[in-house]
């Protein structure tokens, strides 16, 4: 079964951008933020996307090679 766990790294810069977001004042600034991190997470769709398929193209080269 796949595991979700955050790394130290990961839960540290969360941490640091919850913290920034609500200490900021500047609309202006969330916006851009907001902006950034919608771009993250479109990046982070196409990299899961791609480890998907190149998991299943090679799940399936594996398979035809052991029926044949």
């Amino acid at each position: 079964m796949l595991k979700f766990e955050a790394s130290p790294e990961e839960e540290f810069w969360k941490v640091k951008m919850e913290r920034y977001i609500d200490e900021c004042s500047s609309v202006d600034e969330l916006k851009q933020i907001a902006k950034l991190l919608v771009n993250l997470s479109a990046t982070r769709q196409v990299a899961i996307k791609a480890l998907v398929k190149d998991n299943l193209d090679q799940w399936e080269s594996e398979m035809g090679i052991r029926t044949k």
